[in-house]
């Protein structure tokens, strides 16, 4: 059974810091996400819990609503914005419900509000803080973004590119889709954390654990500190040393090298690199974070 499986408001929204105001511009009618050109009117059938869409005529948009079935894209992107929020830009609305769906199954502290925040978008604001990827939150939020992950990939969405498009203190990567064909994939996350700690979360199989555990102990030459079940899921290995803090050449080469051996024994199992994404905010007074990868199963 895939990790993914075993996983089963409202509030006053504050300023958002990757994004303009929720207002809409003046003039504009209510927004009505999505009015989208591959969409069609959805039946009330599509509802889902809170969910409920009324799609209504919207103000034309320069590169919106106006292109030919030939100049439709074939990608679309997530944003991981604030603190605390999902946002999907570019997708039809059959994608609304299952990532909702992904998001009420894997993060237990709840969703406090969703919303179109405008008429290519719609977004969803959490309870928490699952972007400063600390403390209690750091291993779900990881889970998180596998599950939605593995959510859009079962409807026609995959991961092409994960990449840093904000220059603000709070940006995140953006996740970039590329529409195919559904298919089901088993998929989890390995994180690198503080400066000397790796977690494995949600293993498929003890087979990948082991070959985490082997390649990391036979690549780092310093030897770990510790190794433990962290949490729910979570398996972290702590090294001696300071692999991702380091002003030594030495430690530098050696840690890539473990970054080579951990791919090479994942891709001995069966799974290859689906994407590294920053998705954690970088505490100002400290060091930027660093990228969480995740792994998807060749069949």
């Amino acid at each position: 059974m895939s990790p993914l499986s075993r996983r089963s408001s409202s509030s006053t929204d504050e300023k958002d810091p990757d994004g303009p105001s929720d207002a809409p511009p003046p003039g504009l009618p209510p927004p009505a996400y999505p009015a989208y050109p591959h969409d069609k009117p959805p039946s009330s059938s599509q509802e889902t819990d809170h969910l409920t869409f009324q799609p209504q005529p919207a103000a034309p948009q320069a590169g919106f609503g106006t292109r030919s079935p030939s100049q439709r894209s074939v990608y679309a992107a997530l944003l991981l914005c604030s603190w605390d929020k999902i946002r999907i830009v570019g997708f039809p609305s059959s994608i609304i419900a299952p990532v909702d769906a992904a998001i009420k199954r894997s993060w237990s502290r709840g969703v406090q509000q969703q919303k179109a925040y405008d008429q290519v978008s719609w977004e969803w604001k959490l309870c928490g803080k699952p972007w400063f990827g600390q403390g209690s939150e750091a291993v779900p939020s990881r889970q998180l973004i596998a599950c939605v992950l593995h959510a859009l990939l079962e409807n026609g969405w995959r991961l092409t590119l994960s990449t840093d498009l904000c220059q603000k203190s709070t940006g995140k990567d953006t996740l970039i889709f590329k529409s195919v064909p559904p298919v089901q994939r088993t998929i989890f996350p390995i994180s690198f954390n503080d400066s000397d700690k790796i977690r494995l979360i949600d293993s498929p199989h003890d087979g990948v654990k082991q070959a985490f555990d082997t390649a990391i102990r036979g690549a780092w030459p310093l030897g770990i500190q510790d190794a433990k079940d962290k949490e729910d899921g979570a398996y972290q290995i702590k090294l001696k040393g300071n692999p991702w803090w380091t002003f030594s050449g030495e430690q530098m080469n050696h840690s890539r090298l473990l970054a080579c051996s951990l791919l090479s024994a994942m891709e001995a199992q069966g799974f290859e690199l689906l994407g590294s994404v920053d998705m954690s905010t970088a505490r100002a007074e400290e060091r930027s974070e660093l990228d969480t990868w995740v792994f998807i199963s060749k069949t």
